[in-house]
């Protein structure tokens, strides 16, 4: 037998192994290569950021979430405990971001690693709910009289001096029943400023009381609830929410205004700027006679270094959807955006953020 073909075979089959194992060598590189790229990160299919604060934009970060969630996949899991306890959370690594309705203290600033980066995200009003069902309208309150309301000067709700704000409102013989928090939030900080407006104000605790159980906005909401006579302070869309009325309070014009969007956006428009609102607590003495005189301003709160870069990632893309998307949907919820230039000047500081780098760090 020729073994010249055989040999010839060989060399076919040994040729057709190497080009085989080329093509072998460039699919593996190929596929190195495609996983290399610098792509944004996928959802996990789990809990892809954690966030832990504020109670008071909760009804409207739950919104934002399951939106955002819908269009990305990206799960975000907050947890409603508060801006003092969402800030220890976030730097204790426990939490990607946190929430919180007051600028952050300087104690805590030290412990940011990077340093913090807190971004304002939309406002609210801070209202006083009550229930006292058979009313003919809305109550009438101004800083003196809730004042001493809180102070327990004035304990019932048919007081001489709740009867000079609400004329023709026949006010029941009844006790008030305060409802007071645990702990001091950033709630109450903002109602503490509007009653500082009064000299009837003592500028101590009143807001809250030692041994209280009642915890967050969703407490509150829950106690006024559950007794004829309460009143409480709490972020305007729970008592909505709740069904439960709110107060018209006496601004600095004179005015008695309800809690509502609009009249949120005409405080923030006399009253914010990008230069002061990252140290404001709350929107408060606004003159015009549409403005609401307790507005909140709550914000995001991280570590300007971001950790991770994937949750960075996924940080940085949410936080700039809700001041663009989400700020579209803020009013639907009883909240009220940022003023434009205010919402643009916190797009342009996420946009200059890295995630794993510190600012000092940053290559140009």
């Amino acid at each position: 037998m020729d073994a010249r073909p055989r040999g010839r075979n060989i060399g076919v089959l040994q040729g057709a192994a190497l080009v085989w194992l080329g093509l072998l060598v460039g699919f593996a590189i190929g596929i190195e290569w495609i996983r290399s790229r610098p792509e944004p990160p996928a959802p996990s299919g789990g809990i892809d950021l954690v966030g832990a604060g504020a109670t008071f934009p909760y009804p409207l970060y739950r919104r934002w979430f399951a939106d955002y969630g819908r269009e990305t996949g990206v799960r975000i899991n907050y947890f409603s405990v508060g801006s003092a306890e969402g800030i220890r959370l976030m730097l204790d690594g426990s939490a990607d971001f946190g929430a919180s309705d007051r600028p952050l203290r300087a104690e805590e600033r030290a412990r940011a690693r990077c340093g913090p980066v807190e971004i304002p995200m939309v406002l609210g009003a801070v209202a006083v709910a009550y229930r006292l069902p058979g009313l003919v309208r809305p109550l009438r309150l101004d800083a003196d009289v809730l004042a001493d309301i809180l102070a327990g000067r004035v304990q019932r709700w048919d007081d001489a001096a709740l009867r000079a704000l609400n004329p023709g409102v026949g006010l029941p013989s009844l006790p008030i029943v305060v409802v007071r928090r645990a702990r001091v939030t950033g709630t109450s900080a903002v109602f503490a400023r509007y009653l500082a407006s009064s000299t009837h104000w003592s500028g101590d605790s009143s807001l809250t009381e030692t041994g209280a159980q009642v915890e967050g906005n969703e407490g509150v909401t829950a106690a006024v609830s559950s007794r004829t006579g309460a009143l409480g302070i709490v972020e305007f869309t729970y008592a909505q929410q709740a069904g439960l009325d709110v107060a018209a309070l006496r601004n600095v014009s004179g005015a008695f205004v309800l809690p509502s969007p609009s009249a949120i956006t005409a405080a923030a428009a006399e009253r914010l700027d990008a230069a002061s609102i990252d140290t404001a607590v709350g929107v408060i003495g606004a003159t015009a006679a549409t403005a609401y005189p307790a507005v909140g301003v709550t914000r995001i709160v991280a570590d300007a270094a971001l950790g991770d870069t994937a949750r960075a990632s996924h940080f940085l893309a949410f936080a700039r959807w809700a001041l663009s998307d989400g700020a579209k949907v803020a009013a639907e919820v009883g909240y009220a955006a940022l003023p434009e230039a205010i919402a643009d000047a916190q797009r342009r500081r996420l946009a200059a953020l890295r995630p794993g780098r510190c600012p000092s760090l940053r290559t140009p």
